[in-house]
């Protein structure tokens, strides 16, 4: 299981990772979902695979990809079902930025980017000024930090190095009491098409 803690400075002769978001937070993610029980990476496929324990009715079939593949192409990350479940009408805006493609969608007023190939040093970076909690995003654990009204969740699979993350940012008057849960809510399903 990858551990996800944000700070790697070496201690006592050999190097630990302790949590640098708050003296006494330490941030893993050692639930269940967090790793795949595989060593070593995944081989890569240009196609989708469904999800061998989905029912067999074509409609119910997840849609699934590599991290990497979503990482080039993240509205993927959501498909018609998401949409309709989290109440997004449209497909998402793909957007490129410093680390790679995003897509954002609109969730209640609430504008949530997706990026799927995150630098751990980003995460330090977003969170080191923020009120920053571990929550469950899915069967994963999290760190979400909360600065100025944005909210920051990054989710490790496979590789701390390589991190799944949502920003969101609410629209003008609208509440920003549910702008970590849309965001945690757009990374959950994500991360159900992620094999």
């Amino acid at each position: 299981m990858p551990r996800f803690d944000l700070d790697r400075r070496p201690r006592g002769g050999h190097s630990r990772r302790k949590a640098g978001l708050v003296p006494v937070l330490v941030v893993s993610l050692l639930s269940a979902g967090c790793s795949s029980g595989q060593a070593g990476p995944r081989p890569s496929s240009p196609h989708p695979t469904s999800s061998p324990s989905a029912p067999t009715s074509t409609a119910a079939q997840l849609s699934k990809y590599t991290q990497a593949q979503l990482a080039s192409r993240p509205c993927l990350a959501l498909d018609g079902h998401d949409l309709a479940a989290l109440g997004i009408r449209g497909r998402g805006k793909q957007e490129s930025g410093k680390h790679g493609a995003t897509c954002v969608w609109n969730v209640a007023g609430q504008n949530v980017s997706l990026a799927l190939d995150l630098p751990l040093s980003y995460a330090r970076t977003m969170t080191k000024n923020g009120r920053v909690s571990q929550v469950p995003v899915g069967q994963h654990k999290a760190v979400q930090a909360e600065f100025q009204g944005i909210c920051f969740i990054f989710v490790a699979v496979d590789d701390v190095d390589r991190l799944i993350g949502t920003t969101t940012i609410p629209d003008p008057g609208v509440s920003q009491d549910a702008t970590c849960p849309a965001g945690a809510s757009v990374a959950a399903a994500a991360l159900t098409h992620i094999r």
